[in-house]
């Protein structure tokens, strides 16, 4: 049985989450297909479904957001896990919460089996320069706070094993 792990990337750091939680559940035997949702993966040709994405101005990708709108009905016959990838996740104060996780569940008719908001990184030389001058005026930290080993023990959590 396959599972899609879909992600939407902003500076890179949403698709080495996924690469890992990829390479977690392979190692699990499990046949696993990584793509960007730029490519506009089908989901209804895979038993269950993760799917990430960075996290920008307290929101998910835009390109996230339209993916999921438009495969609403497939994400929602099977197994879905979601997860956010950002800076400001590794934050304690946010007690594992994200603006971007809580408002995508507002809106969405989805209703995941498993959520996540994992650390990313704020790498200046990635972003925009109007982004960086937001993020220094907010006193965003920055830095590469990412713990792939838990993004794939989170992967190898997320779903059903029963679906798998």
């Amino acid at each position: 049985m396959s599972v899609l792990l879909a992600y939407a990337t902003h500076s890179g750091a949403t698709r080495t989450l996924a690469e890992a939680m990829a390479a977690a559940l392979e190692e699990e035997g499990r046949e696993v297909v990584l793509a960007d949702v730029a490519d506009d993966p089908d989901p209804a040709q895979h038993e269950a479904v993760i799917a990430g994405s960075a996290v920008r101005g307290e929101s998910v990708e835009k390109s996230f957001a339209r993916w999921t709108r438009h495969h609403g009905e497939a994400l929602a016959a099977r197994p879905l896990a979601v997860f956010t990838c950002s800076g400001s996740a590794a934050d304690p104060a946010k007690q594992g919460r994200q603006r971007a996780m809580d408002r995508f569940l507002e809106w969405t008719p989805l209703r995941p089996v498993a959520t996540a908001n994992l650390p990313g990184w704020v790498l200046m030389d990635r972003i925009p320069a109007a982004e960086r001058a937001l993020l220094r005026a907010m006193g965003t930290p920055t830095g590469d706070f990412r713990d792939l080993a838990a993004a794939a023990r989170w992967a190898r959590g997320a779903l059903p094993t029963a679906t798998l």
